[in-house]
C-alpha cells in the first residue's frame, strides 16, 4: 500500500487549511458590527417570547385549551 501515508498527511494538511479558512471567516463575521446587532435583537426577542410563554396568563390559557380538548375528546 505503497502512497498511502502520503494521502492521508495530504488530506490532513488540506483539512487544516479548510478548518482554518473556515475559522477566519466565522471570526470575520463573530466581528462584524451588523451581525453582533442582529444577534443581540434576536436574544432580547428570545427573552421577551419565553417571558410571555411562562407567564401566569399563559399557564391559565394553556390549562384551559387543555380542558377544551379534553371534553372535545370525550364527545
Amino acid at each position: 500500500m505503497p502512497g498511502n501515508a502520503d494521502r492521508a498527511a495530504a488530506i490532513l494538511r488540506n483539512g487544516g487549511a479548510r478548518a482554518k479558512a473556515a475559522g477566519s471567516k466565522l471570526h470575520a463575521l463573530a466581528t462584524d458590527p451588523e451581525v453582533q446587532a442582529k444577534a443581540k435583537k434576536a436574544a432580547e426577542d428570545g427573552k421577551k417570547i419565553y417571558e410571555v410563554v411562562t407567564s401566569p396568563k399563559a399557564m391559565e390559557f394553556y390549562r384551559q385549551a387543555g380542558d377544551l380538548i379534553k371534553k372535545a375528546r370525550k364527545k
